[in-house]
């Protein structure tokens, strides 16, 4: 008999845990997408916390000073811990933004449509990753260079090496993956 019980929560409701679960003093910076992450050899998700600002003109956004992990099967918070760039190889100020993103050209709709995608091949890719990640068919071969290429789109660029730092095995196993 095969096993159709979920295992995982999804992505887009692990999304509204991240947001959720983490405090901070003085309102809240931006929630980052997911990082998958092996983390004293469990899967689990990460999500890092970043200042930014919307001024007339391109977004500002300064790197990391928070990452939180969450439990897939659970959404529970395991931990949370303040970081700084050097805790993911950078050499950014912590003080002062990243260089700026020029004005998003999707609309909110094309956005919104593209992050469900997205979230709907991490559900995909994350099983594999966290359960079987020498698994390798054309599903997940499509998957990986799907997920890569709106990843790319919708992710901001100032903190794609902060995302690629700290999911490096995930990141590397899709790209892998994908070829």
């Amino acid at each position: 008999m095969v096993d159709t019980k979920k295992r995982f929560k999804s992505f887009a409701e692990l999304m509204g845990l991240g947001s959720g679960q983490i405090e901070f003093p003085d309102g809240g910076p931006r929630q980052s997408l997911p990082v998958p992450v092996r983390r004293q050899n469990q899967a689990v998700v990460a999500f890092m916390f970043c200042y930014w600002m919307i001024k007339p003109g391109p977004l500002r956004i300064w790197p990391p000073n928070k990452v939180a992990w969450f439990d897939p099967v659970s959404g529970d918070l395991i931990t949370s811990a303040e970081v700084s760039p050097t805790d993911f190889g950078q050499t950014h100020s912590a003080d002062d933004p990243m260089q700026e993103e020029d004005e998003d050209t999707l609309s909110v709709e094309s956005f919104m449509e593209m992050r469900d995608r997205l979230f709907a091949l991490y559900d995909i890719l994350f099983e594999a990753w966290a359960t079987a990640p020498s698994t390798r068919t054309t599903v997940l071969q499509g998957a990986a260079g799907e997920f890569l290429k709106i990843f790319d789109q919708i992710s901001e660029s100032p903190l794609r090496p902060y995302y690629n730092a700290l999911g490096r095995e995930y990141f590397e196993w899709t790209r892998k993956l994908a070829k």
